[in-house]
């Protein structure tokens, strides 16, 4: 029973590292894109780096979140 879990654990570990980063991408190439439109082109690529990084804290604590509620 413990294997189980270990392997339940290590599969919701790289899930979580793999839509976090999937989520990174998407907010880094919208953060790009609006930064350079809106706010300034000198901010494009830091302004979207820093939506992406925003974007990824969100998506792991949620799935932190999301884990511990359901699996203690």
């Amino acid at each position: 029973m413990a294997a189980a879990k270990t392997s339940l654990r290590e599969q919701f570990e790289a899930g979580r590292r793999r839509e976090a980063f999937f989520a990174f991408l998407a907010g880094a190439g919208i953060g790009i894109i609006a930064a350079d439109t809106w706010v300034s082109h000198w901010l494009g690529v830091p302004g979207g780096l820093a939506i992406g990084a925003f974007a990824y804290g969100v998506v792991y604590a949620y799935e932190t979140l999301m884990w511990r509620r359901h699996h203690g």
